[in-house]
């Protein structure tokens, strides 16, 4: 249900105008407990297994607060009846709980700046820029980084990218770290929805994994 790129039905995305980066304050706080809160690697995957009904009626950060407490659940830093139980203190009057850490505000800190990139050692790259290659049709059942209204579809290598790792691997299976090739492909837009002026083209990253020589 997450994969809405492409879909029918949905409306236009509307642009808000002087957006703030938060609307409630809570939002704010979301956030910074998914900077600093480490509870295991799997942000999106634990999203992207909402529940449909849940994921389509419940908000932004709403989303990032389920990812924060189904990746806690899953690797043991706490239980549904944990929060349940928590929650049902607040609720009687009890004090959120408060604490400072000048050493993880630091670091969330250093984030926001630009950091060195790492290098990934990986096979050489299958294709170049000019090839042309076709978006493999089944894709994984967990994470992808691929969008499905990419399946099947045509294109042609725009640039080769140094190795990173393949985040479909890295989301779905617990941090594993496998490097690939990555590569930007051009898309002819009408070739993949119906548009009103033709001449438009769709650039998308994508890794080798996602691809098929045509």
């Amino acid at each position: 249900m997450h994969d809405l790129g492409g879909r029918q039905g949905f409306g236009r995305v509307e642009a808000e105008p002087d957006e703030p980066p938060f609307h409630q304050p809570w939002e704010g706080r979301v956030h910074g407990m998914s900077e600093t809160a480490d509870v295991g690697p799997g942000f999106r995957h634990a999203i992207e297994r909402m529940e449909p009904a849940a994921y389509l009626t419940t908000s932004y950060y709403e989303h990032w607060l389920e990812s924060i407490e189904t990746r806690g659940i899953e690797h043991g830093f706490f239980t549904r009846e944990d929060l349940a139980a928590a929650a049902e203190r607040i609720a009687a009057g009890e004090p959120v709980p408060q604490r400072s850490d000048p050493e993880a505000a630091r670091e969330a800190r250093a984030m926001l700046r630009p950091r060195p990139q790492s290098t990934y050692t990986a096979p050489a790259p299958r294709y170049g820029v000019g090839d042309t290659v076709t978006v493999v049709r089944v894709l994984p059942a967990g994470h992808t980084r691929c969008p499905g209204y990419l399946r099947g579809a045509q294109g042609v290598v725009e640039r080769v990218h140094a190795p990173m790792p393949l985040l479909d691997v890295y989301e779905s299976q617990d941090g594993l770290v496998r490097p690939e090739a990555w590569y930007t492909v051009a898309f002819p837009a009408g070739a993949l929805w119906e548009v009103e002026r033709p001449g438009h083209t769709i650039l998308v990253d994508l890794w080798e994994s996602h691809l098929e020589a045509t």
